[in-house]
């Protein structure tokens, strides 16, 4: 048994580490340019600012958020493409630069156009002349050193060129410039659309450990500080503010539906056929069709808004810090936790006390069953010493299942009723594309998910023997 358990939390590692490889790969896919988006929190700086000031600020953050490491372990690139193009920053330069070597399929003229380029713009936008010339050469530079099109690129040096000669301007070491940018322009619109020699070969480097999934996998385990996107605080401080109220949510929730369900579901299996079973069979099927989100938004109406009755609070949690003692904390939070309460648990009571009752019914079609009656042992000790026990196996894996829907459905539910809780922060996160608080509820979610569904399988070689874990 121990053997089986090690294995089966093995796999579950394995998968979760999968999950996290694909959660690091959307964060990295995401919209937006992760360093811009920590340079308007750590160092605010003016988007009309010298751009080899905003570059260097730039590179300053990549740097002390390790977002100019390789993305992973390794690296696998088409053979022509340069070695040093993942360190090439911003990723708006990087990613013209790959652009003009696929259509080139010449990465050593490729990366020495954007070096070509680069020293124009530390050579113009260095420049502390105040001229009007100086700034229209380190826009030019700037703009078309992120341009994709080499065209266009080309275009734009030059009619740089050509204003530089209607001045008669007399920088040489600027018009060298242009000239060699042009030269090497017309050299990768000129090349071939083959790849050259074994460049077809794919290019295999290894990173190590000094990576950005390493830092970002490590840092979710560490739990080291990240820095939300929306307000500058703490992730791991507004995911556990929100983890208490999702958990107190949802583990009412679960015992609500669990003790009900099994209840019910025992009643409905030792009375199949009555009518009164039968009307509580089709409001079970009623409760579990009925979306969660559509019944809580029933119940704020019938009960809640005063169209009908005005019995329960609409959302919140209520004024629970003005008040002193723990007993009022909690009859506060109580009355306003009721409804959400009752919405995720209902469907989830109908799908437990469904399967339960099918198990019971399973049971009393079993030899032993009728072996016990022909013994004289009383119905209701049959019910309770047997049929109990053995129809419980079954719903054990029912409940496990449950409990990543339950989570799943609470993420509406907590919009719903303006439960502060990890469905409405993943919710507020998304719409605010704040990725650093979005990918760790992801991947704590995920890891819920697969845990449960691990310890269900150990409850169930623990309550039953006989069943053989994989």
């Amino acid at each position: 048994m121990i053997i089986s358990l090690f294995r089966r939390f093995i796999s579950a590692i394995l998968l979760l580490w999968v999950i996290s490889i694909i959660a690091f790969w959307l964060s990295k896919k995401a919209p937006g340019d992760e360093v811009m988006d920590y340079l308007n929190i750590d160092d605010p700086i003016n988007m009309n600012s010298n751009p080899l000031e905003l570059r260097s600020s730039y590179r300053l953050i990549a740097q002390r958020r390790e977002l100019d490491l390789p993305l992973f372990y390794w690296t696998i690139s088409p053979g022509y493409y340069p070695d040093s193009l993942e360190y090439i920053l911003p990723f708006d330069d990087r990613a013209a630069l790959e652009s003009w070597i696929r259509e080139s399929k010449n990465g050593k003229a490729s990366l020495q156009l954007y070096q070509q380029l680069y020293a124009g713009i530390l050579t113009s936008c260095g420049n502390t002349d105040q001229l009007q010339m100086t700034d229209h050469l380190c826009q030019t530079f700037n703009r078309s050193i992120k341009t994709h099109d080499l065209n266009l690129v080309q275009k734009n040096i030059q009619d740089l060129g050509d204003s530089l000669r209607s001045i008669s301007y007399e920088g040489k070491e600027t018009v060298n410039q242009i000239k060699s940018i042009l030269l090497t322009c017309e050299t990768l619109l000129n090349s071939s659309s083959q790849i050259p020699g074994s460049g077809w070969l794919p290019s295999f480097e290894w990173n190590g450990l000094h990576n950005q999934y390493h830092g970002w996998i490590t840092g979710l385990l560490a739990q080291r500080p990240l820095t939300s996107l929306v307000d500058g605080l703490n992730a791991w401080s507004k995911i556990y503010d929100a983890l208490k109220w999702t958990l107190l949510l949802n583990g009412l929730a679960f015992l609500l539906a669990l003790i009900l369900g099994v209840g019910i579901g025992m009643w409905s299996g030792t009375h199949d056929g009555q009518s009164i079973e039968r009307i509580m069979n089709w409001i079970l099927f009623a409760l579990f069709a009925l979306p969660s989100f559509w019944l809580g938004t029933l119940f704020i109406y019938f009960l809640s808004s005063g169209e009908w009755l005005s019995i329960f609070p609409a959302g919140g949690l209520g004024q629970y810090h003005s008040v002193g003692t723990w007993l009022e904390k909690w009859s506060i939070i109580s009355y306003h936790l009721f409804l959400p309460v009752l919405c995720l648990a209902l469907g989830a009571l109908a799908y437990v006390s469904r399967q339960m009752k099918q198990s019971v019914l399973h049971q009393f079609r079993q030899p032993y069953v009728k072996a016990l009656r022909t013994q004289g042992i009383s119905e209701k000790t049959i019910i309770r010493r047997h049929i109990f026990r053995n129809a419980i196996f079954p719903v054990i894996t029912i409940i496990g299942g449950s409990i990543p829907a339950l989570i799943s459905g609470s993420l509406i539910i907590e919009v719903i009723y303006s439960i502060p809780g990890m469905g409405r922060l993943m919710y507020n996160s998304l719409l605010a594309r704040d990725w650093p608080v979005v990918f760790p509820v992801l991947m704590l979610g995920a890891a819920v998910t697969i845990f449960s569904y691990a310890l269900t399988d150990i409850i169930y070689k623990w309550a039953d023997p006989r069943v053989k874990t994989i």
